[in-house]
């Protein structure tokens, strides 16, 4: 196939999604470096795939509120005017798949647990016990001119902060009184006793309960670490509350305050991440910062547990519970939250201190 060929890739869920489907824009310019690619999302991920290199541009899909079907109709619109030669879709959406045959590209490539399948060209079977990074990688094997192998792929998401995001990480960690061994520079902070928490999720039961992360953050504290939280501003509130209930110049709570390239600049400038099962592990992969991983209802075998040699996974594994769910629930179905609330905050610092130390090593 001609590598000057046009390529869209859709992917209009979460942050962590687009994040994760990263690495196939990357394998494919890597192999088809001619190649012109376009990335279709919605509103709240753009973001996230500014300044990237290997994108041409985006097609932005506000697919909420009110209009869905006129949206609908207008990206369909948008898209088959563009006239692209491969459609390739992770998501598997009734939407997206409807975007993707309405598109009119010879290959319109995607996954057989598609809600659409049949409207697919090629269709790629899902596998279940893998990561996510290696399942999005299936689909585009069957493009011509595209072979992956161990030695070839890219495993690693590559997210592109600017320099004025650089700056402004700088300005926020120093803010004065925070951690006294953070190692300032004029242009560069760091510190091997800096740590970034992200304690919260869109779902209740991925994330940590407010005294499971006051209980983390203290334990953190006493051990001589200085923590910066970070997540959305839709955690803000949550995150206010943890501030208030520490009440400690060693914690640093830059939730809501920051882009998630920004917090990927933290994450770069921290000797270590501790993550829920959520977007900030996939944004702490895209660094060589060692992650610790902390899992509620669900579990690693879902595919989405940090692809990098640097990690450590946290997990409640006593319970018959788990899983309960694929993605996460708004509550607890038994009423007690185990999963979480049972976890040692000192078995989470041991393994921050076992990655730092390796790290060091």
């Amino acid at each position: 196939m001609n590598s000057k060929h046009k390529i869209l890739i859709i992917q209009t869920a979460y942050l962590g999604d687009v994040i994760l489907t990263l690495p196939v824009v990357q394998n494919i310019m890597n192999q088809l470096p001619g190649a012109e690619i376009d990335f279709l999302c919605i509103p709240q991920t753009e973001i996230v795939l500014q300044n990237n290199s290997y994108i041409r541009s985006f097609i932005v899909y506000d697919k909420r509120g009110k209009n869905k079907f006129s949206k609908l109709k207008e990206i369909i619109s948008i898209v088959r005017k563009s006239k692209y030669d491969i459609v390739i879709s992770p998501h598997r959406s009734f939407r997206s798949a409807l975007i993707t045959h309405f598109s009119g590209a010879d290959m319109r490539i995607g996954f057989d647990k598609n809600s659409m399948s049949n409207l697919l060209t090629h269709r790629v079977e899902y596998i279940k016990n893998t990561h996510e990074i290696l399942r999005n990688l299936e689909l585009i094997k069957v493009i011509p001119g595209i072979t992956l192998t161990k030695e070839n792929e890219i495993l690693k998401p590559e997210l592109f902060p600017s320099a004025e995001d650089t700056e402004i990480v700088n300005k926020v960690l120093n803010t004065p009184h925070f951690y006294p061994d953070v190692h300032r520079g004029k242009d560069s902070i760091h510190s091997t006793h800096l740590i970034s928490l992200a304690p919260c999720s869109k779902w209740f039961t991925k994330q940590l309960s407010e005294s499971k992360t006051i209980e983390v953050i203290n334990a953190l504290i006493s051990s001589g670490y200085g923590v910066v939280i970070i997540g959305g501003k839709e955690d803000t509130a949550f995150c206010n509350k943890i501030e208030n209930g520490i009440n400690n110049p060693n914690l640093l709570n830059l939730c809501g305050k920051l882009t998630p390239l920004q917090s990927k600049a933290v994450i770069e400038k921290s000797a270590c991440l501790i993550s829920v099962d959520s977007a900030a592990a996939h944004l702490g992969v895209s660094t060589d910062t060692p992650v610790v991983q902390i899992y509620g209802s669900t579990v690693p075998a879902f595919g989405f547990y940090p692809l990098t040699s640097k990690n450590a996974i946290v997990e409640n594994e006593t319970l018959a519970c788990r899983p309960c769910t694929d993605h996460g629930r708004n509550s607890c179905p038994l009423k007690h939250f185990k999963c979480i609330e049972d976890l040692d905050a000192v078995e989470i610092v041991n393994a921050v201190e076992s990655l730092v130390k390796n790290k060091l090593a």
